[in-house]
Order: C-alpha cells, then sequence, then structure tokens
C-alpha cells in the first residue's frame, strides 16, 4: 500500500488540526487535541486494519428563515477522516467534472461569485444582442440533500473517481470509506409498513421525518437509503457532483451558455422562450432518472426586463444595458429584528457591546451595494436608537463609512 495516504501518519494527523480549526471551544475537540497524536495513531491503525468505522454524529435542529432544518455535527475524528477524503481525493478529483459556472463550496467561488458570473451573463446578453428582449428561466430543487438516493449517488462517484484516482488501493479505500458513510446518512423508518416505505424511495421525503416520532418506533429494522447529512463535509462534495447531467445538458446539449448553478438553484438565459422550455423539459428527464424533484412551483420563465429574485437578490435588465440590483426586503426586516434581539441580550448580559457591533458591520459591508441610501439610513438610526453608540472601523469602508456618518442627525 506504498504511496496511500490514508495511511500516512502525516496526513492524517494534518487533517486532525484541520478537524479541528472550526470548534476548538468544544470540550470533545479539547480532548482531540490534547492526544492528537494518539488518536492519529489510532486512526492510522484502524485504517489500515478496515477496522474504521464512522459515527452518526449528533444531529441538531435550527431554524432557518422559519423553515426548520437538521444540522449534523460529526465527531472530530471522523472529522479528519473527511477531511483527508474530501481534501486529498474527492475535491480534486470532482473539481473538473464541474462547469465553471457551479457557484458553491468551491476554493476561490461562493456566493459572491456566483452572483458576479449572473450579472456578467446579464450584461453579456445585452452586449450580444442589443436589448434586453429576452428571458431568464429561475429554478431550484425541492428537498435536494434529503432526497439523493444511495445508490445513483455512490454510482456516480465511483464513475468519477475510477477515471481520476490512479492509485488502486487509495481508489478502493475512498469508495470503502463512502459505502460506510452512506450508512450513517440512512433514516430510519422502522415505523413505516413496506408499501410506505417503497413510496418514500419514489417520492418526496422530508428531512424531518422524524422530528416528533415516538423515540420507541425507531428500533433500527429499517431504514431508507435517501438523503445526504447537512453539516458532513462529503456532503459537499456530493451536492456539487450528483447533478452533473443537469449542467453539462444546459451548457453542452441544449447550447445555453448563460447558464449557472448554486446548490439547487440554477437559472438559464435566452432569447427565446421556447428554447428554455426545451431545456427545462429535459431537465425533467434527467431529474426523473436521479431521483431529484424539481421544484414547480418556484421553476419559472420570466422576462429579463421585468424584477426577479434570484439567491435573495433581486435583479431587472433595463433596456440600457444596466443591472439593477436590490436586497430582498425580508432580509432587512429579518436584520432589523436581530438588532432588537441583540439589545435585548446585552440587557440581560448574554452578549457584549463589541459582539453586536462586529455582527452588524458584518451584515452591513457584505450588503450595503445592494441597498439604497434610505435603506442604509434607516439600519444606520436603528443601531443608533438602540445602542447610542457608533461602529468604528479600522480601516477600509470610506464610502459606507461616509453614507452612515451622513445618516442621522444625532450622529456624533
Amino acid at each position: 500500500m506504498e504511496g496511500n495516504i490514508f495511511l500516512d501518519a502525516n496526513v492524517i494527523y494534518e487533517a486532525g488540526f484541520k478537524a479541528m480549526s472550526g470548534s476548538k471551544f468544544k470540550y470533545s475537540t479539547q480532548l482531540f487535541e490534547m492526544n492528537h497524536l494518539l488518536y492519529t495513531a489510532m486512526l492510522q491503525r484502524s485504517l489500515r486494519d478496515g477496522t474504521y468505522t464512522p459515527e452518526e454524529g449528533s444531529k441538531f435542529l435550527i431554524r432557518e428563515r422559519g423553515k426548520p432544518r437538521y444540522i449534523t455535527s460529526n465527531t472530530t475524528a471522523d472529522k479528519t477522516v473527511n477531511h483527508i477524503i474530501c481534501d486529498c481525493i474527492l475535491t480534486p478529483a470532482l473539481k473538473k467534472y464541474l462547469i465553471h459556472d457551479n457557484g458553491a463550496s468551491q476554493k476561490g467561488k461562493g456566493v459572491s461569485f456566483h452572483r458576479r458570473r449572473f450579472e456578467a451573463h446579464l450584461h453579456k446578453f445585452f452586449m450580444t444582442h442589443g436589448s434586453n428582449e429576452g428571458f431568464i428561466m429561475l429554478g431550484d430543487f425541492s428537498g435536494y440533500y434529503a432526497n439523493i438516493p444511495h445508490g445513483k449517488c455512490y454510482e456516480v462517484l465511483e464513475h468519477f473517481l475510477t477515471r481520476s484516482v490512479d492509485n488502486p488501493d487509495v481508489l478502493r479505500m475512498t469508495l470503502d470509506l463512502l459505502t460506510k458513510i452512506f450508512m450513517t446518512f440512512r433514516v430510519d423508518v422502522s415505523r413505516f409498513t413496506d408499501e410506505q416505505i417503497h413510496g418514500l424511495m419514489a417520492g418526496k421525503v422530508d428531512q424531518m421525518l422524524n422530528l416528533h416520532a415516538d423515540p420507541a418506533t425507531l428500533t433500527g429494522e429499517k431504514f431508507l437509503d435517501k438523503g445526504v447529512d447537512i453539516g458532513n463535509q462529503t456532503s459537499q462534495n456530493i451536492g456539487l457532483i450528483y447533478p452533473y447531467r443537469f449542467d453539462n445538458y444546459a451548457k453542452i446539449v441544449a447550447g445555453i451558455k448563460g447558464y449557472g448553478k448554486y446548490t439547487d438553484d440554477f437559472y438559464a438565459i435566452s432569447e427565446d422562450r421556447g428554447e428554455l422550455l426545451s431545456l427545462l423539459d429535459g431537465l425533467r428527464v434527467i431529474a426523473r432518472e436521479f431521483g431529484i424533484i424539481l421544484n414547480e412551483r418556484k421553476t419559472r420563465i420570466v422576462k429579463l426586463s421585468s424584477f426577479y429574485r434570484h439567491l435573495q437578490n433581486g435583479y431587472s435588465l433595463t433596456d440600457t444595458g444596466r443591472v439593477i440590483r436590490k436586497i430582498n426586503p425580508k432580509s432587512i426586516t429579518r436584520e432589523r429584528r436581530k438588532l432588537k434581539a441583540y439589545r435585548r441580550l446585552l440587557d440581560a448580559g448574554k452578549i457584549t457591546y463589541s459582539e453586536i457591533e462586529n455582527i452588524f458591520k458584518s451584515w452591513l459591508g457584505g450588503n450595503y451595494t445592494r441597498m439604497s441610501h434610505r435603506q442604509i439610513y434607516n439600519m444606520t438610526e436603528l443601531f443608533i436608537t438602540l445602542f447610542r453608540r457608533k461602529p468604528r472601523w479600522k480601516k477600509g469602508h470610506s464610502r459606507l463609512r461616509w453614507l452612515m456618518e451622513h445618516s442621522s442627525a444625532t450622529w456624533s
């Protein structure tokens, strides 16, 4: 097994540092750090013997914009192995099969990259056609991560890894570990009949399926081989590569150059509405083959000159080629409510002013370019009213600082 990175103590040790980096405040992480060398030796031995088995991890409930979802937190040892799989195998092996306009969960990319590409495609359309007389299709998947079938997903991963990983021992261990990781993704459906389980495999599964279920009914007798855990590092790579046929069909087969995707949100731009309808029909066929559920309610085709939202921002292409950008008003409403909640937490001694200031500056610094002057003024007024203090900027943001400082007569 010469050259097998899974058995290289140096690789395991460095992956352990990455696994600890995001949660050093936890007791379990501190315990792992105290025994880092010992855990490295234990992981190396279990990987060599084939006895390594990942744990299911602990799930905790969050609410994002009112929508409940589970987030999985893995043990530090499992995070270490996941870093080896993702950083050394999956990411370098799979990224060459992703289109450039697939912007999520990749180094050098992200929401800002995707938004720049989205606007670039709008500008490119106007420069090519000389007008804004075109259409854009906006769509997303419904319950994406919770409905990825394990069998088909493993088949996709095996296909690309076999083409990219030269070392047969590394390939075998990677596939074996992925099989074990998929076992931790399974959902206990012991309380359902076989007919109901068949319906769950064929239809849409809610991630919160067992939220209010009686624990006594979850006996571990039956499992649903569907869905991947949000929070597990391997799920990021899986979420990127699994719908590769969508991207290739849109870009190569349909020839839509103004196409992009961010996780489960996608768009396509064309001068011909019929071309987008034909594209949508093709994507529906691929979705059925891969067990992906298109959100028909949110998937729509609108004029480029109208007002539409993508990734929580509003856009419109004018007849002069200008792209109008606007923040979603709901984002401002949520931030205003958060500021008032921070005031209550500050009064209760559960948070410090410096933490609140950093949170507010981070949010405003990331969104002010899509906000009107009045919105910036109103947010600044609210902050001053609640905390009676001036946010201090160390450097940069001169434009934002000027806008904020000219927004309030009570500023001092």
